[in-house]
């Protein structure tokens, strides 16, 4: 269930649904802002006691650099290409693909369009995919602590630590990009 359908919900309910709509709520709104928004998947059984299976969108990106890490870059972006055009049918319109769930190496494969597959706005829109990210990355690491010397230091050191870590394709991006920096 959706934030924006709780909050859409009738306000007749009994008090005790309408509580648990409310924690449902509250619990929701903590996800996204944090960055931390997911998919519930509902079990399609009419047993009360059916649970909910929660799969982040960091997991999601997790999967996706697994997969994406044994894949040529011409094949990756191939395959990219069928998804956006596959998800450009689905929604009826050019453009509206999601990025969220992409790697960081598929987002800079689109970003660098080396293999001329890519249109400008889905290249812009890769690269805001990108900026979000750091911009998120950075909110959530100076929101965590106090803002200390210390706390800096390790930032900059674990920042350092996973740009070390990216793809070929990201840390060339980075490096002609300042705005990604």
């Amino acid at each position: 269930m959706s934030l924006w359908s709780i909050l859409n919900t009738d306000s007749s309910a009994s008090s005790s649904s309408t509580t648990a709509q409310l924690a449902q709520a509250m619990q929701a709104a903590k996800l996204f802002a944090s960055g931390k928004t997911s998919i519930a998947t509902q079990a399609t059984t009419s047993d009360p006691a059916a649970s909910s299976v929660l799969i982040t969108v960091e997991a999601k990106r997790a999967a996706a650099t697994k997969e994406d890490a044994a894949k040529s870059v011409s094949a990756l972006a191939s395959e990219l290409r069928a998804s956006f055009d596959k998800q450009y049918a689905a929604a009826g319109k050019k453009n509206s693909a999601d990025l969220t769930a992409l790697s960081g190496r598929a987002l800079a494969t689109v970003a660098l369009n080396e293999t001329n597959q890519f249109s400008k706005a889905e290249i812009a829109a890769a690269r805001l995919e990108l900026r979000a990210r750091d911009r998120q990355s950075t909110v959530s690491a100076l929101a965590s602590s106090d803002l200390t010397a210390a706390s800096l230091k390790t930032y900059s050191r674990d920042l350092l630590t996973a740009r070390s870590l990216m793809s070929n394709e990201e840390q060339r991006l980075r490096a002609s990009n300042p705005g990604l920096r």
